[in-house]
C-alpha cells in the first residue's frame, strides 16, 4: 500500500524512512505558484478572516498540492499563534513597559474557534495539517519596542518574564486542546536570529527565555518543527534540548550543516533552498542549487526538502518553476532506487 503525503511527512518527523521523501513549505505565495506551474487563473476567494476563507484556501492549497507533489497543510495562525504586538504598518514592537502591558491581549479561545479549526481538520484529506505556534522566544522581542526591550534585557527581566508567562499560558491552553483534535504536527515559528547571530545574548536565553519556552516544548505531544531564520550555530546546544522534531529553516550561508549532522543527528532538517536565488538567480542555478542541496542533505536521510523560509511573492515564477521540477525529480528517482 502507498505511503499518503501525510504518512510521509509524519514519518520523517518521527525519525522513519519514508519512500519517497515528503516535501513541506511554510507559508508559499499560490499566486507564484499558480503562475509558475501553469495552474489556471487565481479563482476568487470569501472574504476572511471566516471558516469560509479558511475552507477555500485549504481547496486551493490542496489542489496546489497534488500538482507538484507537497504533502503539507497549514491552519490559519488565527486558530493558535498567539499575537505579536506590532504597529500594523512598521511592524515596530508596541510594549515598553509595565503600563502598556494591556495591549498585551490574547485572542479569545471560543467554542466557535474550536469548531472551525475541526472543520479544516476534517477537510485535509491525504496531506499532513499542521497548527503554528511559538514558544515565545520569537514573540518576546517583536512584540516590544526595539529599545524598551534591549533596556528591559539589562535592567528589568520582571518585564520579560511578565510578557514571556502571558504568552506561555495562553499557548499551553492552545496545545491542550488542538493536539487531541487530529492535528498532525505542531510548527513553532520562533525567529530570533540574523545572518550573523542571535538577537538574544546567550545569559539572557538561557535564565530570562528559555525557561518559558521548556513550558511550552513541554505540553506538546505531537511531532514538531522548531523555526528561525539566521545563524543559530551557537545556540543549539540550548535549542535542541528542548525537544523538536526537525529544525527549520536551516538558511543557507550561515547554519554549518555538516556540524549539524554531527553533534545532532536524531534531528529531521527542513529547508536551505535560497531564497535570494529564488529571486535573482536563473533556472539552471536553482536546479544545480537543489541538486547540491540533496548531496549534502539528504545523504544521511532525516531531510525534507523544502525552501529556507517560504516560498515568497518576489520569487520569479521560473525560478520556483526550477526549484519545484529539480524536487519532484529527485523524490521520483529515490523511489524508483529503494
Amino acid at each position: 500500500m502507498n505511503a499518503t503525503p501525510r504518512d510521509r511527512v509524519l514519518s520523517l518527523l518521527q525519525g522513519k524512512p519514508a519512500d519517497p521523501l515528503p516535501w513541506i513549505e511554510h507559508g508559499l505565495d499560490r499566486r507564484v505558484v499558480m503562475q509558475a506551474m501553469d495552474l489556471g487563473p487565481f479563482p476568487e476567494l470569501p472574504p476572511g478572516p471566516s471558516i469560509e476563507y479558511d475552507l477555500a484556501v485549504l481547496e486551493l492549497d490542496k489542489r496546489i498540492n497534488r500538482a507538484i507533489g507537497l504533502c503539507n497543510l497549514e491552519a490559519s495562525y488565527r486558530y493558535s499563534m498567539a499575537p505579536r504586538i506590532r504597529d500594523p504598518h512598521t511592524y515596530a514592537g508596541l510594549i515598553t513597559d509595565q503600563a502598556s502591558l494591556a495591549k498585551l491581549v490574547m485572542p479569545d479561545l471560543t467554542p466557535k474557534l474550536w469548531d472551525d479549526l475541526q472543520r479544516l481538520i476534517d477537510a485535509k484529506d491525504e496531506f499532513a495539517l499542521s497548527v503554528s505556534i511559538s514558544t515565545g522566544i520569537g514573540h518576546i522581542w517583536q512584540t516590544m519596542d526595539m529599545e524598551a526591550f534591549s533596556i528591559a534585557c539589562l535592567e528589568d527581566h520582571a518585564l520579560l518574564r511578565t510578557i514571556l508567562q502571558r504568552y506561555t499560558d495562553w499557548t499551553c491552553r492552545v496545545l491542550d486542546k488542538v493536539q487531541t483534535m487530529g492535528i498532525d504536527f505542531v510548527w513553532s515559528f520562533d525567529d530570533f536570529a540574523f545572518k550573523t547571530g542571535p538577537i538574544y545574548s546567550p545569559r539572557i536565553l538561557r535564565e530570562v527565555v528559555l525557561p518559558y519556552a521548556k513550558q511550552v516544548a513541554a505540553a506538546i505531544e505531537l511531532p514538531w518543527i522548531f523555526h528561525s531564520d539566521g545563524n543559530l550555530m551557537n545556540m543549539l546546544d540550548d535549542l535542541v534540548p528542548l525537544g523538536m522534531s526537525a529544525l527549520n529553516p536551516i538558511e543557507h550561508g550561515c547554519m554549518d550543516i555538516p556540524a549539524i549532522r554531527r553533534t545532532f543527528p536524531h534531528l529531521t532538517l527542513i529547508g536551505n533552498v535560497d531564497l535570494g536565488l529564488l529571486a535573482r538567480g536563473t533556472p539552471d542555478q536553482v536546479r544545480q542549487f537543489v541538486r547540491d542541496m540533496f548531496a549534502e542533505m539528504d545523504s544521511p536521510g532525516r531531510y525534507i526538502p523544502a525552501s529556507g523560509n517560504s516560498i515568497p511573492s518576489y520569487a520569479a515564477p521560473v525560478n520556483v518553476k526550477a526549484m519545484v521540477e529539480e524536487i519532484r525529480a529527485h523524490m521520483v528517482t529515490t523511489a524508483r532506487s529503494s
